[in-house]
């Protein structure tokens, strides 16, 4: 049984740590895979609308699992194919606990990135390059509210994140999160928290995904560094870890790569897939 998909998390796994970019030799087995009849997904924190270039340019990319596997984007038909969003009513149960803090909080929805302007102002605080930053303020939408935005959309939204949250604050926050029975809590970097429907994942995104395909798990090949790549990771039968990943991803993997800024994930497919 070869495999047929290969599901790539983004920053971390596949990016380099600027965010933006890929190794020569990562973009070769990717476009090899691809020309060898393998679906190659990303599977992201990201929304639709900050997929990086490498991806939007590269022939071939079908399938996109966005915002931590609450919605999955079918290019080719342009179209939500698969979503699981965190009601309107637990959102604004969340605000009201961030009210006093006035962190960057960032709603994901629809496939774009709605930022209030008054919050704005913490971007320069992200722990990215100004490169990145600059990418971030290009795709994300100002509101003077999000009021507005939750009205329109009373089904709900795909992710609430926090960009950045010193240490102390981060603990604190986490454990009331944790608390609430609607969401589930993960990061895919040190200082943010992300926010998701419960039993949304990119593991519950792919396992959608490949069903509708009719792909089983032992033809699939997760890669991935982080607490929200944990359950692709256990869905899939070919589970590779970074090296440059958490405690808890590798815990979740059944193999290790090297890091991102190693090739690492060319070195898996190559492992694993007949190029």
């Amino acid at each position: 049984m070869g495999i047929r998909l290969i599901a790539l998390d983004m920053d971390g796994t596949v990016l380099l740590d600027d965010h933006l970019t890929v190794t020569p030799a990562v973009q070769l087995a990717m476009q090899k895979a691809v020309k060898r009849g393998v679906l190659v997904v990303p599977a992201t924190g990201r929304v639709a609308a900050m997929l990086p270039r490498v991806f939007l340019e590269m022939e071939g990319i079908r399938y996109v699992i966005n915002s931590n596997g609450a919605s999955v984007w079918d290019r080719v038909e342009n179209r939500v194919i698969y979503t699981n969003p965190m009601p309107a009513e637990v959102v604004q149960r969340i605000l009201k606990i961030l009210e006093p803090y006035g962190l960057l909080t960032q709603i994901y929805c629809g496939g774009k990135i709605y930022a209030e302007k008054r919050s704005l102002k913490r971007v320069n605080d992200l722990p990215f390059t100004a490169a990145f930053i600059e990418n971030i303020r290009k795709t994300q939408i100002e509101l003077e509210s999000f009021q507005a935005l939750l009205q329109g959309h009373p089904e709900g939204v795909e992710k609430l994140n926090l960009a950045h949250v010193e240490p102390e604050l981060r603990k604190k926050l986490w454990r009331q999160f944790e608390e609430i029975p609607e969401i589930s809590v993960v990061s895919s970097a040190g200082s943010n928290i992300e926010l998701n429907c419960a039993g949304a994942s990119k593991g519950d995104a792919l396992c959608h995904l490949c069903e509708s395909l009719g792909i089983v798990p032992g033809e699939v090949m997760a890669i991935g560094d982080s607490g929200n790549d944990v359950e692709m990771l256990q869905y899939a039968d070919y589970s590779v870890a970074m090296d440059n990943g958490t405690a808890e991803a590798k815990a979740a993997a059944k193999y290790c790569t090297a890091s991102n800024a190693e090739d690492g994930v060319a070195r898996a497919i190559e492992r694993f897939v007949q190029l």
